[in-house]
């Protein structure tokens, strides 16, 4: 869950985006937040189902920083690529919680 009243201090509100994984039947999603004073922007994940950050908790963590003043969407998304298949799928306790679930 995120802290808005930490979001407003580090990010601009108004400039984000979300990144996705969509491969092999999973659905992961993260987002992108621009940081304030143009010093690029922060890739964070809601980590829900396991400790990849200082805490246990249900918290999203900066996963990865983008340091680009502009955003290249495609980039982005690969690069979220590589932090899901090098370091969330690997650490994954139960996989199947990241796969696709119809409503």
């Amino acid at each position: 869950m995120l802290n808005w009243d930490k979001m407003e201090q580090k990010y601009e509100m108004d400039r984000h985006f979300h990144v996705t994984y969509c491969e092999d039947g999973y659905d992961i999603e993260g987002s992108a937040w621009k940081k304030k004073n143009g010093q690029g922007w922060a890739v964070l994940f809601a980590d829900h189902f396991h400790d990849l950050g200082p805490s246990d908790t249900a918290e999203d963590i900066v996963i990865f920083h983008y340091e680009k003043d502009e955003l290249d969407v495609e980039e982005m998304n690969k690069l979220f690529a590589k932090w899901v298949n090098e370091v969330l799928l690997p650490r994954a306790k139960d996989k199947s919680l990241y796969q696709y679930q119809e409503v």
